[in-house]
This record gives structure tokens, sequence and C-alpha cells, in this order.
């Protein structure tokens, strides 16, 4: 034994890490053997009770513990006294649900327990889904079956990697996981989907990846249940269940991936509560006492020479044979190391002093597993490190960059067993009335919170049912009329859990399923557990299994739903009847973006771009960017140059151009939209709630009937336009003057097109949010789409991409390009909610796909549906008509004669325009500087209706036309 545990502390010394890496060097051979005098001064000067104590890990919950509390005096008590060699993170279990621990307290307990420890402590969790499943702030991976699902090893291996960095960032450097059972019988109530799989080579490449990820940083990671029960019918926290198979079926199933987790150099193997007839015919000696399973085949046969620690203690299968000390003694005098959960560690010390005292117990078989223990602690630098740096800590623990990765591989695990034609992916970009009934086979009141923040926002509306065992019985729901939702999604939640007895759904949750499945309207079925339950429902078309009740796995399918991600996963167990291993249906993702305009589209617009090319002709404009965005489909289409000079540059797609007040709708009532969505603003309040100035000023009364709504709609009352620029500097002197303005109409009575109302707007943006309109709407709405080059004040280093202005003689005196066309947004800084935007007509057509789309693109939602529809809504305004921050076509419209009546856009001064038409799921963006080298030139006036006209014709939508025609 002696060299078994150096042979060990030699193992244990390969996963010592160095910093971050994910492959860790040996370690220098004087390490090893400063280490080696470590074990063996510590084991000399230990008495029998410090001996017997490291034998013993105690549970702990991590949270605020008060040093006078009865809880923590006992912990003091297990860890001074008792001299317990190690803590197990635990997590309480309440009415509503399972509590765990916080990973604050939790660290700052360990601390405190390991500076009271003589010998330091080795923490110990139980973290087979990732630290989430003991720390609440921890990442969460979904089950090792979800995992499986992916095809990928590899995936297991990143599960152990980053479980480990932010173990060990915790303080744990024991991890009880991976599962190595072979799940081979669907009525397994306690390992199924926490199974790789049932193929024993395909487990064994996923279990020996995920104690590869795990232990090459710097944890020890465990092996279990050994010898195998994924053949199992029964919880062995109720019952001792049996594994039935000879020796021969053991080593070509069961043992196949405990023997490639031994080859991975498995830091320590967890045998289960089973009677194994095969090996130990004795049925009163469970595997975990056994010397036969545990000397004989784990030491002898398979020649492990790591760690053995018990299952938990305190289970029935152990617990209904044994006192808690005999089960301790006997676990210990078989083969074991370690000892977990135990029912009462007192008794357990105890039993085994008087074990070791009568002889009954050999002294060499404790000073093996205490050198064992102890080599294991050293080997992860414990002797010299015990403690952790809770000033590093949050930089190393839920780092975004590994929920991004348990994401990706629990998207990659969803599986399609069974799949209705074109229902999949569900369309976000058109109305979708979505049934989400929630059914769990638990206690829990709200089983499906992260599925439902998913659909919630991708959905026009959503009508939730929950039903559980406990909180909302399935006899007190009833479904919603047929009529009233597009599409029923049945969310299945069956967890697999200790001391339940089964992984199934009571009958009547089946019914109420079955019920909806035959309500006559599409439906699918998103099981979260067990992937057998597909059995109980030979009506459902559409079935999607995650393997999984945890968040990870319900933001995951909520992706996979709506085509964020595809789906590809296949499932690693065989479904009798139903799906055989490895079937899997694929649908690829939706990325929900533009594409690019087939060949044909674009011979189709040739009409159009020979408008643009005689325009150019006849001098309208030096030349621009048309683009048409049809069906999703975007065709682009540059022409001309950017000046009338002969060496001029040729405009490109991604020129850029000052939008002038395109500026209004695409950044000013963009914001104001978010302001209101947030309920941070309300456009019937008066401006005077926002602008206090605004009050003081001339015509009292009408100023008092002002309102946000008013501004939008060009109602306000104020001018169109002051060259206050001429006298004014800066945003103050500009706003002062707009506030001492007087009205020239009653708030409402008419439309009088003003920029002063939108430089209103945008001092309102910035007064509520405390940030300039630019970094606004940056944040909030162009980061999220990625318009990377929409902005205000561009760099120099932009110039040459941006197309001149004009040619200013009487003022600024110098030509315009990259700065504002606009003379007082120029006096204001360049940034203003009338003008002072600069983008591409790429840029432009992801912000009017988003529009189209019902306020979502590539997977973002800016607005609602809803929202936009209020915003864009046409309204009357005596003989004129606007929408809020929008024009509207009316007779003579630059839209020409085609564009439907629930079309809204706007013009730009320098020569842009955007026009977007839903009925006909059309926009067109015209980019030019027509003012270049003068305003005088207004020639894009007979341009504009004229190229509308040619898209709408070439595209064949001329049917219908504008109101009033």
């Amino acid at each position: 034994m002696r060299e078994r545990w150096l042979l060990l502390l030699g193992l244990l010394l390969l996963m010592t890490p160095a910093g971050r890496s994910q492959k860790t060097p040996a370690p220098k051979p004087r390490r090893g053997a400063r280490d080696s005098r470590w074990v063996e001064s510590t084991l000399k000067k230990m008495t029998l009770r410090e001996k017997l104590g490291q034998l013993l890990f105690v549970n702990y919950f991590g949270e605020f513990t008060s040093t006078e509390s009865p809880e923590y005096k006992e912990l003091v008590r297990q860890v001074q006294e008792n001299h317990a060699g190690g803590l197990v993170i635990a997590t309480h279990t309440t009415p509503l649900g399972i509590v765990r621990s916080q990973v604050y307290p939790t660290i700052a307990l360990t601390n405190q327990l390991q500076r009271l420890a003589k010998v330091p402590l080795l923490v110990g969790a139980d973290f087979e889904t990732g630290t989430a499943m003991r720390l609440d702030e921890g990442t969460s991976f979904p089950s090792a079956m979800a995992v499986a699902a992916t095809g990928n090893p590899k995936d297991a291996y990143t599960v152990g990697k980053i479980t480990a960095l932010e173990a060990r960032a915790a303080g744990v450097r024991w991890i009880f996981a991976p599962d190595a059972d072979v799940n081979v019988n669907p009525d397994n109530p306690i390992i199924n989907i926490r199974s790789f799989g049932e193929d024993p080579q395909r487990v064994a490449q996923f279990v020996s990846a995920f104690v590869r990820g795990v232990q090459d940083n710097g944890v020890l990671a465990t092996a279990k249940h050994f010898p195998g029960h994924g053949d199992t019918n029964v919880d062995s926290h109720l019952a001792l269940p049996v594994v039935s198979g000879d020796r021969e079926r053991l080593e070509k199933v069961e043992l196949v991936p405990f023997r490639a987790a031994i080859s991975a150099g498995v830091a320590a193997i967890m045998p289960g509560h089973l009677e194994v007839p095969a090996i130990e015919p004795d049925p009163t000696v469970p595997a975990t006492l056994s010397s036969r399973i545990l000397t004989g085949l784990l030491r002898k046969d398979l020649g492990f020479d790591g760690l053995i620690a018990t299952d938990a203690l305190d289970m029935i299968a152990v617990t209904s044979l044994y006192s808690p000390g005999e089960a301790a003694v006997r676990a210990i005098a078989a083969g074991a190391n370690i000892l977990i959960y135990l029912p009462s560690p007192d008794a357990a010390l105890s039993a085994l002093e008087e074990a070791v005292n009568s002889g009954r117990l050999p002294m060499e078989r404790v000073d093996d597993s205490v050198r064992l223990v102890l080599a294991a602690k050293a080997s992860l630098g414990l002797a010299k490190q015990r403690a952790v740096d809770v000033d590093k800590f949050d930089g190393e623990f839920g780092r975004p960059e590994f929920a991004a990765a348990a994401l990706d591989i629990a998207d990659r695990g969803v599986t399609l067993l069974r799949g209705r034609p074109r229902l999949l992916p569900l369309d976000a970009t058109q109305l979708l009335r979505v049934l989400l009934v929630e059914i769990s086979a638990d206690a829990d009141p709200y089983p499906g919170l992260e599925l439902e923040r998913e659909l919630r926002w991708r959905a026009d509306s959503l009508q939730v049912l929950r039903a559980d065992t406990r909180f909302s019985k399935v006899d007190t729901l009833k479904l919603p009329p047929a009529e009233s939702y597009d599409v029923a999604i049945a969310a299945l939640f069956v967890r697999v859990a200790d001391s339940k007895g089964n992984v199934a759904l009571p009958e009547g949750e089946i019914a109420f399923v079955n019920q909806l499945l035959a309500a006559g309207k599409s439906a699918i079925v998103a099981c979260f557990g067990s992937p057998y339950l597909i059995e109980k429902f030979p009506a459902a078309q559409t079935w999607l299994a995650a393997f999984s009740t945890n968040d990870v796995a319900q933001r995951a399918v909520g992706r996979a739903l709506f085509g964020q991600a595809a789906i590809g996963g296949q499932i690693p167990v065989t479904v009798p009847g139903v799906a055989k291993w490895g079937d899997g249906l694929h649908v690829p993702a939706n990325s929900m973006t533009l594409e690019p305009a087939p060949a044909r589209m674009s011979d189709q617009l040739q009409p159009a771009f020979d408008v643009l090319d005689r325009a150019v002709a006849d001098g309208a404009f030096p030349g621009g960017v048309l683009a048409v965005g049809y069906q999703d489909k975007l065709a682009m289409h540059p022409f001309g140059k950017l000046t009338y000079d002969a060496k001029s540059a040729a405009a490109t797609a991604d020129t850029m151009y000052d939008l002038a007040s395109l500026t209004k709708p695409i950044a000013t009532t963009s914001a104001i939209m978010l302001l209101v969505a947030q309920g941070r603003l309300k456009i019937d309040a008066p401006v005077s709630r926002y602008l206090a100035e605004w009050a003081d000023g001339p015509n009292l009364d009408w100023r008092a009937q002002v309102t946000v709504r008013h501004l939008l709609l060009h109602t306000s009352g104020l001018p169109a336009h002051r060259n206050y620029y001429l006298e004014a500097k800066g945003r103050g002197q500009i706003l002062k003057r707009i506030f001492a303005e007087p009205l020239v109409a009653e708030p409402g009575a008419r439309v009088e097109y003003s920029d002063l109302g939108f430089i209103l707007l945008g001092e309102i943006v910035e007064r509520l949010t405390g940030k300039t309109l630019d970094r606004f709407v940056q944040e909030q709405l162009f980061a999220p789409l990625g318009m990377a080059h929409s902005l205000f004040t561009p760099p120099k280093s932009l110039r040459a991409r941006i197309a001149p202005t004009e040619d200013d003689t009487t003022y600024r005196k110098r030509q315009l390009q990259g700065e504002v066309h606009d003379q007082n947004a120029w006096a204001m800084g360049g940034v203003a909610g009338q003008a002072g935007l600069f983008s591409t007509a790429g840029d432009l057509a992801v912000f009017a796909q988003m529009l189209l789309n019902g306020g979502i693109y590539a997977h973002r939602r800016i607005f609602t549906r809803a929202e936009i529809d209020q915003f864009t809504a046409r309204q009357t305004i005596n003989d004129s008509a606007r929408s809020l921050g929008w024009d509207v076509p009316t007779e003579p419209s630059s839209t020409g004669n085609y564009f439907s009546p629930r079309s809204f856009g706007h013009n730009g001064y320098t020569g842009t325009s955007l026009w977007i038409d839903p009925e006909k799921d059309l926009f067109v963006i015209l980019l030019t500087n027509r003012v270049y080298p003068t305003v005088a030139n207004e020639k894009i006036r007979q341009v504009r209706p004229a190229l509308h006209d040619a898209v709408v014709q070439a595209l064949g939508l001329s049917s219908k036309k504008v109101a009033g025609r």
C-alpha cells in the first residue's frame, strides 16, 4: 500500500495547476519529494483520533453564519475536535424547492474553518452539472446525457474544465463527478439523464474527457457509481438496487467507463450502494461496504490506486442495513478511504476508534487511507496555501465566457425526435401568439421560468398555464379556446432527484398534455428530463428533448424553437419502439438577418438602376447608394461618384452619408420609443415635465398644452426653422432661444414640420438618461443591431469614406465632409435631435428590416410589434397626415404611386431617404449627396417618386397604391 500511495502522489502531482492553462506540466521531482516528506511527517505526528478524522468529510451550507450560532460552533467542533479531513458543500430543501449555497459566504466560511483546522481541509462538492448545482452564482451546464447528445467528447472536457476552474476559485478542490454509469434501463429512477448514455464505449469517451478536463485544471475528479448503477430500477436513496448481470456482462458494459476513467488518471472513484451478486454473493453487503468489490475488483483487478470515497452514507440502501458506526467501519475495512454524507460523524468516529482498538480494523488500513488523503491534499498545494484569495475570486468565477460555453453545449444537445414539417423554427418576425403549458412532475411553482423569459420577448403574446404536484394541481387547469393562440408548447419537467423513486409524469398530467395535443392546433412538446417520456405521447408530432431541467437547458430550448440555434442533437439512448441510439432530426438555424438578393432580383431591379444612372447624367447628384429590401433579401446598388470631379472616387456600398433629417426617425424617435417602453417617458405628458424651462416662454396657455406627442407629430406650434447658428453657439444657447420662441399655432391645430421640436426631443432624451443622444442610441440601438457605421461626429479617420456635402461659401467657407451639414446641429456640436447622424445603406437596411420584422433582428428584440404600430400608425391632422416621428405618403408623395397607406418613412435634406411598406414587405433606401456642391440643386424631387415607382413595378408589386390614388 505504501507503494500505492506514492504512485497516487505522483499521479496527483501531475494535476497540480500552473496558472489557468488547460494542460499542466509535470512538477519537478524535488517538489514531489517535499510533498512526500510533508505527508509522512504529518502522519507521524497524528494521534489515532486525528488520523480517523481525516477519513470523515462533513457537510456544510454556504450562507451567512454567525460565529455564535449553533451551526457554526458545530462545524468548528467537527474540525477541531473530530479533526474532519474535509468538507462537502450541501444544499437545503424547502417547500419551494432546492436552496443552494451562496459562493461568497461559502468562501468566507471555508476560509474560517481552514484557519481553525490543524491539517488543511479538502473541500468537495457534487458538481455534475457545473458549480451552479450547489452554488447559486455558478455556471450551469446541462446534464451528462445532453452533453453526450452533442456527439462531441470535447464538450465533456469543456464542462470539466470550466467546472474545475470555478470550483478552484471557490475553494473546492474535489468534484464528485463524472457519472460513469451506462444507462441501459429506461426505468432507472436515479441515473437516467445523469449518464452519458447507453453505449459503453461512447460513455467511456465522455467520462475520460470530463476527467481530463477537471484534472488538467487542478481539481480532483471522481468516477461514480462503481461498478455501475445504470441497469437498475431502484433508487438507492430508498432501497438497495440490484445489478443483476454476470461478470462477463459487467466487463462488457458497466466496467468499461470505469476502466477508461482509470486510464485517464481519475483521482477518485465512488462506489454505489448496489447489490452486485456477480462479485459479492452476500445480499446484505452493498458495493460500498464490500471488500470483494472495492479491494478485489477495483484495486486488484482494475489496478486503481487512487482515493475511494463512499457514496452518501445517509441513504436508505445503507442505513436500512447498518448503523452509522457499523457502516463506517465496514466501508473503511472494505477498502474505502473517505466517508461522506455521514448521518452521524460522531458515531462514525467512535465506531472507528473502537474497531482499531479492538483489532477489527488494522492500523495499517487506516494509515494507508490517511496517506492517500494527505497525498491528495499535498498534490493540490493545500499544505502551502489552504485559503481562497477573496480579492481575486470574482475575476475567476462566473465569467461570461463560461456561461457562453455552457449555452453553446446546451444548444447543440437539444434533440428533435419528431418534427412536423415546416413547424420549426417558429418565426418571431411574424405575428405569433403562444400558449405555454408547463407540466412538472415535482413540487415547483415556476418550473419553466427561464423558458418563459426566452419565449416572452420573442412572441407577440404568451399565455402560460402551470401545473405541478403541490402548488397548482393539473385538475385545476383549463385549456383556453384554440382560436386564442397560434401554437402551443407543452414543456414537461421531470427531475431526476433522490428519494422520488421514479422519473415519470403523474397520469393526470399525461392526460392533460394529450388533451392539449388533441386540440387541433400546432403543438410542440419540449421534454426537460427523461427522454423515455416520449412513449406516453404518441400524438406528439413535434418532440424536442433537452435532457435537463436547469436554466441553461431551458434557454437552449427557447433558442432552438425560434431558430437562434440549429437543432442537431442525437439521442444517446434507445427509447423502445420510438427512437434508437443516435436518432435526431436536423433543423438549421434561422439567422433572422437580411440575405443578399439573388441575381434574379438584381436583374429585376435594372429599371430602377437606370433611373439613377439617368439622374446622375442629369446632375441630380454625383452618385449614391440604393438599397432595396424585399422579403428578407437585400439588393445593394452603389452608383456614380462622390463628387462631379472626373478623378473622384466611386461610391461604394460602404460609403457613409450625412443623413440629415433621417436623424429624426432613426435616432431621436427610436430613442423616444425606447424610453416609452422602459417606462421613463409618456408621450402624452406635457413637455414642461421634462424641460422645465419650456413653461416660462411666451404663449403660456398654448405652451402648457404642448406634449411630447405634439413634438413627434410636428403639431406643437413651433416654427419650422430658425437660423440660430448665426448668433448662438453651443447647445445651451440654442435651447435657450427655442424655449423663448413664440408659437405660431395652437398645439394640435396643424402640422408645421419643425426642426426645433426635434431639438427639444433630443434634449429630453439626454435629461432622462443622463447620456448624450449619440451615446444613448449607440448603446441601446446601434450596437445591439450591429450598426457599426452609424454615428454622430465621425472621426477624421473616416472622412475618406464619407461623401462630401455642400461646398459652403457663405458660413463655414469650406467643403463640408464628415461634419454635419445642418448649421444648427453643427453649432450644437454635431449631436442634435434633428440632424447629425451619418450612416451607410447597409446599416440602414438592418434598421429597416428590424422594423419590418416587428422589432426584432438577428434574435435581438429592440421594439415590440405594438410599439412600432403605435409610432408608425397614420394620423390625420386637418389636411395633413403624419405618424409619431415619421412621415407617411400623401399626395403628391416622394414614394410615387404605389406605396401602401401603411407605409412610413422620411426624407433627408442632403439627398437621403428611407421608406418602408409593411404590406409589401419592402423598404427602399436612397443615399445621395444632392447638396454637393450647392443646395440649390433640387432635381432629386423628380427622381425620388420615379425611383420608388420603378422599384415597385420591377418587383411586380404595383397593384396596391397609396391612399387617395
